[in-house]
């Protein structure tokens, strides 16, 4: 089992890795609708185009919520991270003079 200091440094990548990449993609989706935008939309754009724009969407809200919950996990990491540990109880000896 991985330390929490490791599980921390595993979903802080993954979070950002997942964040970027949908920024790339929110990047195609803004060119493609710039692209689509610009033109004579009947005569240039297919409707295959279309398509692969709302998948485009569809990925890069795919990969925001993932983001958003792997951000979601490292939170709550770090909350237990930032917990002082309280040392375990010891179990109380029975001294035989405090039975009667």
């Amino acid at each position: 089992m991985k330390s929490l200091q490791e599980k921390i440094e595993w979903y802080t990548f993954w979070y950002w890795v997942y964040w970027l990449f949908s920024l790339v993609v929110l990047l195609g989706v803004l060119v493609l609708g710039i692209f689509f935008y610009f033109t004579d939309f009947q005569e240039v754009v297919t409707v295959s185009q279309l398509f692969l724009l709302m998948l485009l969407m569809l990925l890069a809200i795919y990969l925001r919520m993932t983001a958003l919950h792997y951000h979601t996990i490292l939170m709550d990491l770090k909350k237990m991270a930032a917990r002082p540990r309280r040392p375990r109880p010891r179990p109380q000896e029975r001294r035989p003079s405090d039975e009667s």
